[in-house]
């Protein structure tokens, strides 16, 4: 609506004056702030909602240089490039299958978010979504009770119309200093954009 005359225009500079005073007031007082955007997305690892699918998609592993395996399953929550819930266990065995540690990780943030669309053109429902997220982690194996590491897990889901040449669908992992889990094998990943 368009006002017409001097009371328009005082009224429009007032509005604009208000405005501004409550900006400032937010920023000056303590107490007030401003809310984070809600978590909207959901990541899935392997995890059961998946294995319901097809019991092939679970659970998720990646292999190191060495041989080593990193089987793992997990879900959570996150905002592109802000907060990430969940996390979920994990097998880190020898080349031979042997178990070397177990336990859990635990997603802290998220580190970096490319959407691939959604998967309308796979034939999926369109909350169903590709895309790469990398989240940082910590990972607690149960078996050296009182040791936590830092680390990266990627999450690639290959649905969507932009996925790019070579994406491969899985999970990689790295622990620096220590060991990197930098070959997918096998296991599906999916990301689920939830209404607000």
């Amino acid at each position: 609506m368009t006002m017409k005359g001097e009371g328009g225009k005082g009224k429009r500079v007032l509005g604009i004056g208000t405005m501004a005073v409550m900006l400032a007031l937010m920023a000056v007082l303590p107490g007030i702030t401003v809310a984070s955007p809600a978590i909207k997305w959901t990541y899935h690892v392997g995890d059961a909602y998946l294995a319901s699918l097809d019991p092939t998609f679970a659970p998720d592993v990646a292999m190191a240089s060495n041989g080593d395996t990193f089987t793992l399953t997990g879900t959570g929550t996150y905002s592109p490039g802000g907060p990430a819930t969940g996390g979920g266990t994990f097998v880190h065995a020898d080349p031979s299958g042997a178990t070397r540690h177990f336990g859990t990780w635990t997603a802290v943030n998220v580190l970096s978010y490319t959407d691939f669309g959604n998967g309308v053109v796979n034939g999926f429902p369109r909350s169903f979504h590709g895309g790469v997220l990398v989240l940082a982690v910590t990972i607690a194996p149960t078996d050296v009770p009182g040791l936590v590491r830092s680390g990266t897990l990627t999450i690639t889901c290959i649905i969507g119309d932009s996925v790019p040449a070579g994406a491969e669908e899985g999970t990689t992992a790295a622990i620096p200093g220590v060991i990197t889990f930098g070959e997918p094998v096998s296991g599906n990943t999916l990301f689920v954009l939830t209404p607000k």
